[in-house]
C-alpha cells in the first residue's frame, strides 16, 4: 500500500492543485468540497499531522494512507504514471494466479498472517510478511481496504437475496470496488473475492490503495 509519507510527497508537489492528475468529476468534487489533503490531516507550522482523538500525531512514514477518496487515490496514481488495480487483477495476485486460497497459500487465516479482527489498529506496511503472496506482494488481506479501478457489478450468476435486496444491486455501476478487508473486519468474512464498495467520494472508511505501473 501507498504510505502516508509517499502520499505526503503528492501534496508537497502540488498534486491537489494540478488539474492534469484529476478526473473531471474528481476535480469538481475536490474544489466544491475544498479538499486539499486526506481526512483528519492538518497543516500546522508548515508540517503535517493527523488529528486523532483530539490529539495531533505526526505523519508516520510507513503506515498506509487511508481516509481518502477514490478520486484522491486515482489522482495520486496518475501523478506516479500508473493506475489503480482492477478487481480481477487484485484477485489474481491475492490467489497467486488462482493457485491458492489466500496470498500466503492455503493455510487458514490468522492474526499472524494479516491485520484483522480488531487485533491492532493500522500497522506499518512492512509488517505481516508471513502473509505475503508468493511474489512478495504484501498485505493483500487486512490492515486497510484498497480501492480498485472499476465500479462494482455483479459476479456471474448473481441472484438477488430476497432478504437483503437493497444491499448491492442498487449500487451497481455507481460505487467503486474495495478489496482486501481491513483491521476492523473479522476473519470469517475475509477472502480474496470478498467485496466492499463505496461511493468515490467516501473518505470516512479505512480505505487506502496501491499503484499499478
Amino acid at each position: 500500500c501507498i504510505t502516508e509519507f509517499q502520499f505526503l510527497q503528492f501534496i508537497l508537489a502540488g498534486g491537489y492543485e494540478d488539474k492534469r492528475f484529476w478526473s473531471t468529476l474528481g476535480y469538481k468534487w475536490k474544489n466544491e468540497s475544498n479538499i486539499s489533503m486526506p481526512l483528519y490531516w492538518v497543516k500546522k507550522n508548515n508540517d503535517y499531522f493527523k488529528k486523532i482523538n483530539n490529539k495531533y500525531v505526526s505523519i508516520q512514514t510507513n503506515l498506509p494512507i487511508m481516509h481518502i477518496s477514490y478520486y484522491e487515490a486515482a489522482a495520486y496514481c496518475n501523478w506516479k504514471g500508473g493506475r489503480l488495480p482492477t478487481e480481477s487483477e487484485y484477485e489474481y495476485i491475492a490467489t497467486n494466479m488462482g493457485k491458492s486460497k489466500f496470498p500466503w497459500g492455503d493455510k487458514p487465516i490468522n492474526n499472524c498472517l494479516c491485520n484483522i479482527n480488531y487485533n491492532n489498529y493500522i500497522a506499518p506496511v512492512n509488517k505481516y510478511e508471513l502473509g505475503n503472496n508468493y511474489n512478495g506482494v504484501s498485505q493483500l488481506i487486512g490492515n486497510v481496504w484498497e480501492w480498485c479501478q472499476e465500479p462494482i457489478y455483479p459476479y456471474n450468476g448473481f441472484k438477488i437475496d430476497p432478504v437483503y435486496r437493497e444491499m448491492s444491486y442498487p449500487y451497481f455501476g455507481y460505487k467503486r470496488v474495495c478489496k482486501g478487508g481491513a483491521f476492523s473486519v473479522p476473519d470469517f468474512l475475509i477472502h480474496p473475492k470478498y467485496r466492499n464498495a463505496q461511493y468515490p467520494d467516501c473518505r470516512i472508511q479505512f480505505i487506502g490503495f496501491r499503484v499499478c505501473i
